[in-house]
């Protein structure tokens, strides 16, 4: 088996993998009712067998340990319960973690077929806990739906159930300490992040908030513990004394983790992308080789090896992430 190693000795073992690019709501920072990218984002995407393929290459040639299913929202793609029955075919034979990012919206329904078909992680977005507010982020009046599957995911047994609160400033950071009160007591871990600049959000420095700033919000209130994080962790973990549910950190801007990145992420439309934010025309499109009969899969683990060694050693600066064409969150899939 090949190991996924780039040109400045990082062992790349974690796989994100977008299924679709389509989202049943439309949150200000990633997928705003008025970007002009909305009608460009459905073209041909990967079918169920080409994932599978795909993910096989990765988990049984390529040394991949740990994906993650992420969208749009994954869960409004037809017949989803097919791929995660496929999922569970390539598990049996080559063992890994697989996660799954969603907005909750869809999950009560289905989180007991999900399960059953092995998924191991889940990490549901909420960026705020007020209806009306809520209506304004993602345009829908969908929060009771996503509180029910935070419930459900934590009573059939997820621990912890990791909820991911993207926080501006003016926006939703009033509610930081109501989210601490909120896992208090449960097996959630709530994870602040930091906005980040894509393509049609319309990112403005005045909404920013960095994690120090989030940080010393919550020690206005509370005592943070420090757990130790591991090599490739993205977070920085906490606990607070007496409390169950846990606090996080990811400060993709303002304190990267780049040295230790050990990411790959596949688009919904099959292409690899080497960083969360490199350019749209470094790219490799994966799907074009999928779909050619006389490519083996042997050929594409050597493709997928031999680009990694384009991937730069950090993600651009700031100044050039804001004028990044082609990098919305919508076909990354973060």
């Amino acid at each position: 088996m090949k190991k996924l190693i780039d040109r400045f000795g990082r062992v790349h073992t974690y796989l994100r993998i977008s299924i679709t690019d389509k989202c049943n709501l439309n949150c200000i920072y990633c997928n705003p009712a008025d970007s002009a990218l909305r009608g460009d984002l459905s073209g041909s995407i990967l079918s169920y067998e080409e994932l599978s393929r795909l993910l096989k290459i990765f988990v049984a040639d390529l040394g991949i340990t740990k994906i993650r299913l992420t969208g749009g929202e994954p869960l409004v793609r037809k017949n989803v319960e097919n791929f995660f029955r496929m999922l569970k075919e390539i598990k049996d034979k080559h063992p890994f973690e697989l996660g799954l990012t969603t907005n909750g919206i869809l999950l009560k329904d289905k989180i007991d077929l999900l399960k059953n078909s092995r998924l191991d992680r889940i990490n549901i977005s909420l960026d705020t806990l007020r209806k009306e507010r809520f209506i304004a982020i993602t345009g829908a009046d969908n929060i009771d739906a996503v509180i029910k599957g935070i419930n459900k995911a934590e009573e059939i047994g997820y621990n912890p159930v990791k909820i991911n609160a993207v926080i501006m400033k003016g926006i939703n950071d009033d509610e930081i300490h109501s989210f601490i009160e909120f896992v208090k007591d449960r097996n959630l871990n709530i994870r602040f992040i930091e906005y980040m600049p894509f393509t049609s959000n319309s990112w403005n420095e005045k909404v920013y908030i960095s994690y120090k700033e989030i940080k010393n919000i919550v020690e206005e209130n509370y005592s943070l513990v420090e757990i130790k994080n591991g090599k490739h962790n993205v977070a920085k973990n906490f606990r607070i004394e007496g409390h169950s549910g846990t606090v996080s950190f990811i400060s993709s801007i303002s304190d990267h983790f780049c040295d230790g990145c050990n990411r790959l992420r596949v688009t919904a439309s099959g292409n690899l992308k080497l960083c969360l934010f490199s350019s749209s025309n470094s790219e490799i499109k994966l799907k074009d080789y999928l779909r050619d009969d006389k490519i083996t899969d042997d050929e594409i683990a050597e493709l997928i090896s031999s680009s990694l060694q384009q991937k730069e050693l950090k993600h651009p600066e700031l100044d050039e992430l804001l004028t990044m064409d082609k990098n919305n969150m919508l076909r990354i899939g973060g």
